[in-house]
Formats: C-alpha cells, sequence, structure tokens
C-alpha cells in the first residue's frame, strides 16, 4: 500500500481480485499477486469498482464481528481497541489470542499503509506473546514502527488490557516490495480520529463462541479445521491471515487440554505465513514438543489447504488453566 501521507481522502493502490471492497476494513492479503496486507481501510461505496463482484467484507465477517475501533495520528501511529466478551475470552477472562490475532493483523496493515510508502508491504510473519492480565473488558494495542528496512518492515504493539495493565505484545514483520503495477485505484480514508473499522460491526453482534461462529471444529486432540467460506476469507478469496491464528490457537489449546485433562489456553504463538489458503478445508495439525512441563505445553503447528499444501507454519506455549 502506498501513501504520501495521511489526509482526509488520499488515493491508494489496492488489487479487488475476487471481492468488490465496498466499507471499511477488509481482510488480508498475503502473496504479491494478491493485494497486500491492508485490511483496514475505510473505503466508500460509492467509489467502489463498478462490477457484480459481491461487497467486501460480506455480512457477518470474522473482523466485523469483534467490532474493532482504531484511530491513526498524524505520524502514521496507530491505536486500536477491541470489547473483551464471553463469547471471545478464555475462561480465565482475557481475550483469547484467536481474536488478538485480528486486532493486531487489521492494525498492522493499517500501520503499514504509511511506513512502507512508496513501496508495498506482504506479511510474512506475525508473533503474539500474552501475559496474564486477569479479567478484561477492553483490549488497547499501541501500534509503532521498530524498523524500516529498504527491504523489511517491522511493526511491534503493546497490548494493554483496559487501558491500564500490560497485557502482552507482538510483532510483525513485512517484506516491502516494489509496488505492483497491476493494482487499481481506490479511495482511502486516512485522516486521523477514531471510528470502526468495519461499518458492519454497528449492526452485527456476536452472539455465540467467536470460533462457533466461524463454524471451526475440532475432530481430535490438536487437530482443528475450517471451511473456505466468504466470512473467514481475505479479498483475494483466501483464508484470512488472522485466522490461520485461529487455527493454531484452538489446535494448540485441544492437544494441551488432552494432557492436561482440563482448561488451557494459548499464551504464545510465532507464525509464518508461507501461502494463501485457496482452497478448504484448511487444517491445522498440532504436535507436542516434548511433553507438558510444569502446567506447560510447547506445539508445532502445520496449517494444510484442501489440496494438502502447507500455508503456514507455527510455534505455540498452552498454559494449563
Amino acid at each position: 500500500m502506498s501513501v504520501a501521507n495521511p489526509r482526509p481522502t488520499t488515493r491508494a493502490n489496492r488489487n479487488i481480485d475476487r471481492w468488490r471492497t465496498s466499507s471499511d476494513p477488509t481482510g488480508d492479503d498475503r502473496k504479491e499477486d494478491s493485494a497486500g496486507p491492508i485490511d483496514s481501510l475505510l473505503v466508500p461505496a460509492d467509489d467502489a469498482p463498478n462490477d457484480s463482484r459481491p461487497a467486501y467484507p460480506p455480512p457477518r465477517h470474522a473482523m466485523s464481528l469483534l467490532a474493532l475501533e482504531s484511530e491513526q495520528d498524524e505520524s502514521g501511529d496507530v491505536r486500536g481497541w477491541m470489547p473483551v466478551t464471553p463469547f471471545t475470552s478464555t475462561h480465565d477472562g482475557m481475550a483469547r489470542l484467536a481474536t488478538v490475532a485480528m486486532l493486531v493483523d487489521a492494525l498492522g496493515g493499517m500501520r503499514s499503509i504509511t511506513a512502507s510508502d512508496p513501496d508495498w508491504a506482504f506479511t510474512a510473519d506475525m508473533s503474539i506473546h500474552l501475559l496474564p492480565a486477569g479479567p478484561t473488558e477492553l483490549l488497547q494495542a499501541d501500534l509503532h514502527v521498530r524498523r524500516r528496512g529498504r527491504r523489511t518492515l517491522v511493526i511491534e504493539a503493546e497490548l494493554l488490557a483496559d487501558g491500564e495493565r500490560p497485557a502482552g505484545s507482538a510483532l510483525l514483520t513485512f517484506a516491502v516490495v516494489p509496488r505492483p503495477e497491476h493494482l487499481v485505484n481506490i479511495t482511502i480514508n486516512m485522516t486521523p480520529g477514531r471510528r470502526k473499522m468495519n461499518a458492519n460491526s454497528a449492526h452485527e453482534k456476536l452472539e455465540t463462541d467467536y470460533l462457533d461462529e466461524l463454524e471451526l471444529r475440532v475432530s481430535q486432540p490438536g487437530i482443528a479445521s475450517i471451511e473456505l467460506r466468504p466470512v473467514v476469507c481475505n479479498t483475494v478469496g483466501a483464508l484470512h491471515g488472522a485466522i490461520h491464528a485461529s487455527l493454531i490457537d484452538e489446535a494448540s489449546a485441544s492437544l494441551a487440554r488432552s494432557f492436561f485433562d482440563g482448561g488451557a489456553v494459548t499464551t504464545d504463538m510465532h507464525l509464518a505465513y508461507l501461502d494463501l489458503g485457496r482452497v478448504g478445508p484448511l487444517t491445522a495439525t498440532a504436535t507436542a514438543i516434548g511433553g507438558p512441563a510444569n502446567g506447560r505445553l510447547t506445539a508445532s503447528v502445520d496449517v494444510h489447504d484442501g489440496n494438502g499444501a502447507l500455508v503456514s507454519t507455527a510455534t505455540t506455549e498452552v498454559v494449563a488453566l
């Protein structure tokens, strides 16, 4: 994504290969033939390309259900918020990693717009570390650029529970490349100020467990899968980057529950994106590294698409409750 400076209405390039973007944040894109990583763009419907493709995001998309908010200052730094509810939290009242990944992914993409200018950035990996912050009502994330090299962009996120208690951190690494010439122009609102990241969030409410809403299923301990449907996809019809994390979170936690014979929460994840997940169902398989010790389990998790291709891989740490 390339934007010279934040201003009320600015033009930037974005590929809309599969869905016509007609509202704010969209899903994320991971390959040069897609659209870049930016999924937090406010795009007026009147400016969307005139074609027959369905608008993105579709109703009840995985991101709109989390009611994310964001604010970008004049320097480009980003702050965001996510309500934590019984449908998005762990048994101890903290935001579960699957939802934190969506917040971080969306905000990281938003921050990379100006940080990568005049080039383009594609997400390479995501690391999340969660602290035992206790019951939380609102999770806040503050994102800053740690490094902008010629070919690498690193963005760090500081997580706060209810605006005051340290809740963890996240790190996003992007590959910086020349802006692809085939991307089309759309209008992006980059004005400073706090706003909903997705207009659909105003009327779409989550009324059941987040992963149940996404129809993410566990077939046996350590194996979680999801069908490829518009509500879990990005703008090019591939699995949304944060849903990779949801699969990895639940595969890891379900494996740990079988060891601990009780509750478990994923507290750490390092995720590397390898390819677009365009063929469903997508399946995450978690394998224990060693065995459980002192109420903790380390796991290796691979995500394969419906053709058996490896699309992402991760290591995780899970803690017994």
